[in-house]
């Protein structure tokens, strides 16, 4: 009996630890994206762009708006003179040609931004923060009751040795 119930619930367990390790992960990323972001509009160095091509991405919400981004792709020349392409986004309509203020760090021109005002990155990034810890919880949960399974059906199982016939505590008398 065991094996069957407590490899159920080893794996049960282990697809909840899979839920907590994605979901940590993916709070990391958007952490660690969030906080570059804003880091290069507050310190990043300024940069005239050349927007060299654009294009629009629309996508569609559940409640049925559209939502349209503008994608850009600029070229500039950093401060020790190198050319650096970077893909940015921006709310502006800017067109092949157009110049585009951008802030980069220095260390990474390639990962620029566009110099406008921050939109709403910390609404999305505390929806899904929420989403992900949402995740983390359910993933806690599989895990405990997958691997509480396990231990019961590890000590529910029959080892073969016969079993007793009275217990000598039990049966004795004062």
């Amino acid at each position: 009996m065991f094996a069957v119930g407590g490899i159920f619930g080893v794996v049960f367990g282990s697809v909840g630890l899979l839920f907590v390790a994605v979901g940590l992960g993916a709070l990391v990323w958007v952490a660690r994206t969030v906080s570059e972001h804003k880091r290069t509009l507050r310190e990043g160095l300024r940069a005239g762009a050349r927007c060299l091509e654009t294009h629009v991405v629309r996508t569609h919400t559940s409640g049925g708006a559209t939502r349209v981004r503008r994608r850009l792709i600029v070229g500039f020349r950093t401060v020790g003179g190198r050319e650096v392409r970077a893909r940015v986004t921006s709310r502006h309509p800017y067109v092949a040609g157009d110049v585009v203020p951008v802030r980069y760090v220095a260390h990474r021109p390639e990962r620029a931004v566009a110099d406008e005002a921050p939109t709403g990155v910390g609404v999305v990034a505390c929806l899904f923060g929420g989403a992900m810890v949402a995740v983390m919880c359910m993933g806690l949960f599989f895990a405990a009751v997958g691997f509480g399974a396990a231990l019961f059906a590890g000590t529910a199982a029959d080892d073969g040795a016969p079993a007793p016939l009275s217990d000598p505590y039990l049966s004795a008398a004062p």
